[in-house]
């Protein structure tokens, strides 16, 4: 029943009925006091009247308010019956399905018919966790998004979004770089008929690699390619983790050709120019981390590069023609600083402290303020003899770290030897003091690499960083020093520890440098005394190698006691002595390290990749010759993530 509600008319009616009245009765009844009675009564009847309408006018939005919810729950659920959205309710407590649109059954509809409860019931599980993810039903792509107060679900088709957004990350512009490596050596040793034959199946290779991929390319030297696609292309070269360099590999051979290749690839946003960049600045990291690999990377410096690869030892790369260039860039360096320091990785060894006081002699020659730093906490035996021995010859300029952080200047120069990783650097505090450092090191090169650095001298064919120090300083005129007996006994020793004397990682050039020391005196003898394995050391030694175990035929792995901890040399020397039996082709010595974290030390001859492996716990080195540190670990879970890491690379072998 519609209620009654008064107009303005009505009140002016009542009003002048009421003042009708109340002319009437004082008429009538003159009294004062009957006339205010009849007033009175008068307001009050129209105060109850505007009482009601009021309270009529209320009431009447309230319903109209309901009626209107009414309208719009009802125009919603057809809304939701009708449009492209599926819409799920389910009970939180136990995501039982309480009601669903008809196009939620749609998506979820069977061959059947019927509803699909348990794909659904999956969805719902993951969605929960999740507050939007990508479902696929039936060959479309929806996107699902979760109200988690109310237990809904909202299944929108995202499929022509999906498909635009793939369409847009598929067409990035990718630009790659092809280099032959070992080109120029392999080039000056064959004849003009026998260079053309290389030639031509290097282009009929990158031809058919290019025609299967759909891949415009472009040669630009004998030994080098450019590559311009898209990402869609680069997509799957990365899922079959670029086979080409395994299969141009397994083709040279054949052909008993010596050659691998290196590549650098970059993608993304940005002007071509920053992209070629790039995949020029991928492809130098490939070939210094040896050759044989490819390196990727988005065009984001926020982004980490991508390596595949490295299936093979690192070969010879470097000449005559690169060193001496080095030689004099890094002499033209000198000349503009102030004062140099030269640092090795931390807890030195012999190559790092050999490359360390071949470095500080060849600055010596150019400029007066030349030092080589060394940590007086972390030394070992034949480390500290060989600091004392030049203490006593005093022909280093040697100093301490503490020393040497207060003589840094802002124009002071640092050079890293034998590391390339500002995480093994000899004092991470030391070398924050520096705007610009040198590189010069024979490991191949990291992601860790400093922002700093202004020239880098990495050649990871080399045996040692010694050898490459010796060979700068050959080229240096040395008329102002002579290189001194213990100084080129060190650089020999340094040669000697990572070539295991001369047994491993040996070229000419090695022998060359070898030759060069010796004519300086070089010194047997001093090595030896110097080198000299220590009783207790000695004993450590074995009690490692009496631990070791077989994984497969011809690789060991060594686990020390988690009770006992053991210094930097005693688990390399007990790889090195592992590795020198007969039949065992790679060896793995996990032990506890005097500062409280897991050393691994591995080796390996020809076939497995230790740097690899190495990479993947957060170490670093060569092909054959790898460590790493793990922190907050124990012995039996290194060991576990090192099984792990060694069947995977097997496997991909």
């Amino acid at each position: 029943m519609k209620k009654f509600r008064f107009s303005t008319l009505h009140f002016i009616m009542i009003g002048l009925i009421l003042f009708g009245i109340i002319a009437v009765l004082h008429s009538l009844f003159p009294e004062p006091s009957t006339s205010l009675m009849a007033t009175f009564v008068a307001f009050l009847i129209l105060v109850l009247l505007f009482i009601y309408q009021k309270k009529s006018y209320e009431i009447s939005e309230l319903e109209q308010i309901e009626y209107l919810n009414e309208e719009a729950n009802s125009g919603l659920m057809q809304l939701l019956d009708q449009m492209p959205v599926g819409v799920i309710k389910i009970r939180k407590e136990d995501n039982h399905v309480e009601w669903f649109n008809p196009y939620a059954e749609l998506i979820f509809a069977q061959e059947n018919g019927e509803f699909d409860q348990k794909k659904l019931r999956e969805i719902v599980d993951v969605g929960l966790d999740k507050d939007r993810q990508y479902a696929d039903f039936a060959g479309k792509r929806y996107a699902v998004n979760v109200d988690y107060s109310q237990g809904l679900f909202y299944f929108f088709d995202a499929s022509t979004e999906y498909k635009a957004t793939s369409n847009l990350v598929g067409s990035r512009p990718v630009i790659g770089i092809i280099s032959v490596d070992n080109y120029d050596e392999l080039e000056d040793s064959l004849s003009d008929s026998q260079v053309s034959q290389v030639n031509s199946f290097l282009a009929q290779f990158v031809s058919e690699f290019a025609h299967e991929h759909s891949i415009y390319y472009r040669r630009g030297t004998m030994d080098r390619f450019y590559l311009f696609t898209d990402y869609s292309v680069l997509e799957g070269l990365i899922e079959s983790k670029f086979s080409l360099i395994d299969k141009f590999r397994e083709e040279a051979k054949r052909l008993d050709l010596p050659l691998t290749l290196s590549i650098g690839m970059a993608y993304g946003e940005g002007q071509h120019q920053q992209i070629g960049q790039l995949a020029l600045q991928n492809l130098n990291m490939a070939e210094v981390r040896g050759g044989d690999q490819v390196v990727v990377k988005e065009n984001d410096e926020s982004k980490q590069p991508i390596f595949f690869g490295g299936g093979s030892a690192s070969a010879v790369k470097r000449t005559r023609t690169r060193t001496r260039a080095m030689m004099t860039a890094i002499s033209d360096k000198l000349k503009t600083v102030d004062a140099v320091f030269v640092v090795g990785h931390r807890n030195l060894d012999m190559d790092a402290l050999g490359a360390a006081v071949g470095m500080q002699y060849f600055a010596q020659n150019v400029m007066n303020n030349a030092y080589t730093v060394f940590n007086s906490k972390e030394m070992s035996p034949d480390i500290a003899r060989a600091i004392q021995r030049l203490r006593v010859e005093n022909c280093s300029n040697l100093l301490t770290v503490e020393e040497a952080k207060l003589m840094v200047t802002e124009h002071s120069l640092l050079i890293m030897v034998d590391h390339s990783k500002v995480g093994l650097t000899l004092c991470k505090e030391f070398y924050q003091l520096f705007d610009q450092v040198v590189v010069v090191d024979h490991h191949r090169r990291d992601t860790d690499f400093p922002s700093n650095s202004v020239l880098t001298y990495i050649e990871s064919g080399a045996s040692s960083a010694s050898e490459l120090v010796t060979e700068l300083i050959q080229f240096q005129n040395d008329k102002h020093h002579k290189l001194n007996r213990l100084q080129a006994s060190l650089l020999m020793a340094g040669i000697m520890l990572d070539t295991k004397n001369f047994t491993a990682r040996v070229t000419s050039r090695t022998f060359d440098v070898a030759s060069y020391l010796r004519t300086r005196g070089s010194d047997s003898l001093e090595i030896h005394q110097i080198a000299a394995t220590d009783f207790e050391e000695y004993r450590q030694i074995n009690e490692l190698i009496l631990r070791g175990k077989k994984i497969t035929e011809d690789i060991i792995l060594v686990c020390g006691d988690e009770s006992t901890s053991y210094d930097n040399v005693v688990p390399s020397k007990a790889a090195d002595a592992i590795l020198d039996m007969a039949g065992i082709e790679a060896v793995f010595v996990v032990t506890k390290n005097v500062k409280d974290f897991v050393a691994i030390s591995a080796r390996s001859r020809s076939k497995v990749n230790v740097q690899r492996i190495m990479e993947a716990l957060g170490g670093g080195g060569h092909f054959n010759l790898a460590a790493a540190q793990v922190y907050d670990q124990s012995i039996v879970e290194v060991q576990v993530q090192l099984m792990n890491k060694i069947l995977e690379e097997l496997q991909e072998e």
